[in-house]
């Protein structure tokens, strides 16, 4: 298996190109401002990997935020939606500490279809997992919204 290193600039200007997403949405969704989110769209290979001379208009935080929103936006919508909603319960579960009657609780759905998905999502009918699926990731989104920066 070769190795390839994910270069955030031509990725980004590639889904930029492809109207995936528009430089004001990436905008928006980082909070970098615009020219300078710009000038690193601008360039194809003067912000590669490795050591440079050119200054990168970024701050380390604000590259890091965008190399790993590039790759959530390329890579990780790669990933099938039964995997992602028993992801999300785990990361509710597991990382944010909810039980799994919590999350029933706080959902309003059947205990029994949170605790399948956890195991295997696909044997969950799909006329019970869309509801858990919408309201897990809004839990999710809620509690993104209550952390710290």
């Amino acid at each position: 298996m070769g190795g390839t290193s994910f270069n955030t600039v031509t990725e980004l200007q590639r889904i930029v190109a492809q109207g995936r997403v528009s430089e004001t949405a990436l905008e928006a969704i980082t909070g970098i401002a615009g020219e300078r989110l710009g000038a690193v769209l601008a360039e194809s290979n003067r912000y590669e990997v490795g050591m440079s001379a050119a200054a990168f208009p970024l701050s380390s935080d604000e590259s890091t935020r965008l190399s790993v929103l590039a790759a959530q936006l390329i890579q990780g919508m790669e990933i099938g939606d039964d995997e992602r909603l028993k992801a999300i319960l785990e990361g509710l579960t597991i990382e944010f500490k909810l039980t799994t009657l919590n999350l029933a609780l706080l959902t309003g759905t059947n205990l029994d279809d949170i605790e399948a998905c956890l195991v295997d999502p696909a044997a969950v009918a799909p006329e019970r997992k869309y509801p858990l699926a919408v309201r897990a990731s809004y839990l999710s989104l809620a509690i993104a919204n209550a952390r710290p920066y």
